[in-house]
């Protein structure tokens, strides 16, 4: 694999899902893939699966067997099964947002699998912890990781937060000079401030599946401490019965409220005032810029890479332990005041501005350029 002399490229891009209407991860992908057409290259997507959208983006897809049954085993085979059909048809580039096993550029999107494991322990109890070990999708993920943040399968990895970049170096030993750092970019077409309806209560939200790495347990606790008029709202799929239990016990049960999984997520945005992401462990929350973009101001857990671009007490707030539910509280409160509201929503919309999607896409193209001269 190598970077052709021309400046059009045949782009392999390595992705287990692609499909339109799904989480961050995959929006992201989906709007990388099109920048990429739009800058001239032939684009490849190896996947194992896909929707009507992708097959309207005039890509090539390739489709990658997968076994079924166990997550472990879905892992592993699509790796196995990419590597393979790369070889069959071999590109300039390939560009990996997965944990897999040969490519030249990996984008570690998803973070550092060792590293969530170590503050997922944090919060979890023992017996879970205990479980965690014998779970064999851990270890197929953290061998995975390992060929992936391997100097010898993987020529350059793109962060997408600085912490991401310390983790991967502290766990795996990656060369510091073979790595960049590009932050998540914002969509400001797609997601924009709306006028929010006139109402007395305040909405909360929390965007994303996965309730006990998102901190919805946590934003419960601040939200008793919080004026009966805020109200707390969650968009995404997870197992609800243990948060209404919380919510219950606390005497908040009728100031919570779970949205499922949303399509259009910008209804959800439009009509909520702040964006709360108390995330055990968060690479960079997608979330977080999609909020800024629409004019909500974001408090965040310091853990979540999307921190490293919050301004505290201009477009939002950054609390050290996400589980501190009196700080997560005191981070909230001062938006409650119409006047630092209205500052803050317009800072908010202003950041998400200062960092678009297009130049995450013209950093990431330089780590193509750096395939040139490595």
């Amino acid at each position: 694999m190598h970077a052709s002399s021309g400046t059009r490229m045949k782009i392999g891009i390595i992705k287990q899902k692609f499909v339109k209407l799904s989480g961050g991860s995959e929006r992201y992908t989906t709007g990388l893939v099109a920048a990429l057409k739009q800058a001239g290259h032939e684009i490849h997507v190896f996947t194992a699966q896909w929707d009507a959208s992708a097959e309207s983006a005039r890509v090539t897809l390739h489709r990658v067997p997968m076994l079924g049954g166990f997550s472990f085993l879905r892992q592993w085979s699509f790796a196995r099964n990419c590597k393979r059909a790369i070889e069959r048809a071999p590109c300039d580039a390939v560009f990996s947002l997965e944990r897999s096993l040969k490519q030249d550029i990996a984008r570690a999107g998803g973070g550092c699998h060792r590293e969530w494991l170590i503050q997922r322990s944090r919060y979890a109890p023992f017996w879970k912890r205990f479980f965690f070990r014998l779970n064999p999708l851990h270890t197929v993920l953290l061998r995975l990781e390992r060929q992936t943040f391997s100097p010898a399968n993987t020529r350059f990895v793109i962060a997408n937060s600085h912490r991401g970049k310390e983790e991967i170096i502290r766990h795996y030993g990656f060369p510091a000079d073979r790595m960049i750092v590009v932050h998540n970019g914002a969509d400001c077409e797609r997601f924009k401030p709306v006028p929010r309806p006139v109402r007395d209560e305040f909405v909360l939200l929390i965007v994303g599946s996965g309730f006990e790495r998102k901190g919805v347990g946590f934003a419960i606790r601040a939200l008793a401490r919080l004026p009966q008029r805020v109200k707390l709202r969650v968009a995404g799929e997870g197992r609800r019965e243990p948060y209404l239990r919380l919510a219950q016990q606390l005497g908040v049960a009728d100031r919570v409220e779970f949205l499922g999984r949303r399509a259009g997520i910008e209804a959800a945005y439009a009509d909520a005032d702040v964006l709360v992401h108390p995330a055990i462990y968060e690479p960079f929350s997608n979330a977080c810029l999609e909020a800024l973009a629409c004019g909500l101001p974001v408090v965040t857990s310091r853990i979540n890479g999307a921190s490293e671009v919050i301004t505290p007490g201009v477009d939002g707030a950054v609390v050290d332990d996400p589980a501190d539910s009196a700080a997560l509280a005191a981070a909230i409160a001062p938006f409650l005041n119409p006047q630092t509201y209205a500052a803050a929503a317009r800072a908010a919309r202003h950041k998400a501005e200062s960092l678009p999607f297009s130049r995450n896409v013209e950093q990431t193209l330089e780590a193509f350029t750096g395939l040139h001269t490595s």
